[in-house]
């Protein structure tokens, strides 16, 4: 009896080391992420036009480099690049065009232009009368086609290409669907994106198209009235320069800029901002306040 006494009380010594253990429970899940997405801007910039009545230097050498890549294919009606012109002259016209495609997300697109010009005077031309400069003579109309216009031509600038100079340095164009609503320009709008690795996003069926036309006004169109590219200007004596630019030079910048569209109400504030900061910086004087 007593060996089984024992052996009891050992038994409830151990069942009594089981009543302290906590109740608990385990759940997990696992591999959890937050993948932040891709943006994207590609610019494809191409020469369309270059008209020198068929005799000047630039138009055949744009026509030898477009007879060359339609070799390979036949479909091909413009030539990759810009094409240098070395030899313009009144009477003389130009299209430059971009291909503007945001990839992954909507993005506002924002094109800026800047340029450097000489006279001819600057250039060494052993001219009287060549003091002007190719911006303030050369007339410049924008059109873009757009994602939002059924891919039709809008009219989004025509003037002088000194005045495209002033507007897209200010600020530029914030891409545009070029309309009119409630009796206002519509300045901006997002631009679908061409491509895109996010499932489920809406894509554009083309990229936007943005183009620059260029005419040099001649002595002959004085009293005449001018399309350039459809859009009319009727030429008068002081559009016309003459000797005034020869020898002058033109080279421009054109910048292009991407922001995201979701969540951003007022894009390309930053840049502004820092612009107005560098305008600031660069302003010095000495001691007499000059």
């Amino acid at each position: 009896m007593l060996v089984g006494l024992g052996a009891m009380g050992v038994a409830s010594a151990g069942a009594g080391l089981g009543t302290t253990a906590y109740f608990s429970d385990e759940e997990s899940f696992e591999n959890n992420t937050i993948t932040a997405g891709q943006f994207e801007l590609e610019v494809t910039q191409s020469t369309h036009v270059v008209d020198q009545d068929g005799i000047g230097p630039d138009e055949q050498t744009f026509d030898a480099m477009l007879a060359a890549a339609q070799e390979d294919d036949a479909t091909i009606e413009v030539v990759d690049g810009f094409l240098d012109i070395t030899d313009a002259k009144p009477g003389d016209s130009y299209k430059y065009c971009w291909d503007v495609c945001v990839k992954h997300n909507p993005g506002y697109v924002q094109i800026t232009l800047d340029g450097d010009e000489s006279t001819g005077n600057q250039n060494g031309v052993d001219h009287v009368d060549a003091s002007g400069l190719l911006s303030e003579y050369m007339l410049a109309v924008v059109t873009i086609d757009d994602q939002q216009a059924g891919d039709s031509e809008e009219i989004v600038f025509e003037g002088t290409l000194g005045e495209l100079i002033d507007e897209w340095d200010e600020g530029g164009l914030i891409h545009a669907y070029a309309g009119v609503e409630n009796d206002e320009p519509v300045v901006e709008y997002c631009h679908l994106p061409c491509e895109s690795d996010v499932e489920g996003a809406e894509l554009a069926a083309d990229s936007v198209e943005v183009c620059v036309y260029l005419y040099l006004p001649s002595h002959g169109d004085i009293g005449e009235e001018v399309a350039v590219d459809g859009t009319s200007f009727d030429i008068t004596e002081s559009m016309s320069p003459g000797n005034l630019v020869q020898g002058a030079s033109f080279s421009g910048d054109v910048h292009f800029a991407a922001e995201q569209c979701r969540h951003n109400d007022d894009p390309f504030a930053e840049e502004a901002e820092s612009d107005d900061t560098a305008n600031e910086s660069d302003v010095s004087g000495d001691d007499g306040g000059n």
